[in-house]
């Protein structure tokens, strides 16, 4: 077993979000696997984009943001998932007072694989 203390992991700072990784795929022993947590701080979000390669499985914990995917728009809650496709357009728009935050499953992750989109 694997125990992750979430206090005891960094937040990084992105491009609209910040994130710590839980797991690695040296941790998950598979690579192009890993799995993180994401916060989106209120009225923040992240742009348009997209992945070649790479599918995403959100699982809300905190909060309420739209996420979008292709054509489709979800204001989420905590409890829900979405999975985002290779291809699809997506991102996440917080336009509450609080933050957001949601787990992020990465299923043949590349950091070469993000694609921002016009």
């Amino acid at each position: 077993m694997k125990y992750v203390k979430l206090d005891e992991k960094t937040w990084l700072d992105r491009q609209g979000y910040s994130k710590k990784i839980l797991l690695t795929e040296n941790d998950l022993k598979s690579k192009g696997n890993i799995v993180q947590i994401v916060k989106n701080k209120a009225h923040t979000e992240i742009k348009p984009h997209y992945h070649k390669n790479m599918i995403e499985i959100y699982h809300i914990l905190k909060g309420n943001a739209v996420i979008f995917c292709g054509d489709t728009h979800i204001k989420s809650k905590p409890g829900d998932t979405l999975l985002c496709e290779p291809g699809e357009v997506h991102g996440v728009i917080n336009d509450t007072d609080e933050d957001f935050e949601f787990v992020v499953f990465k299923i043949n992750a590349n950091d070469e694989d993000m694609y921002w989109a016009e």
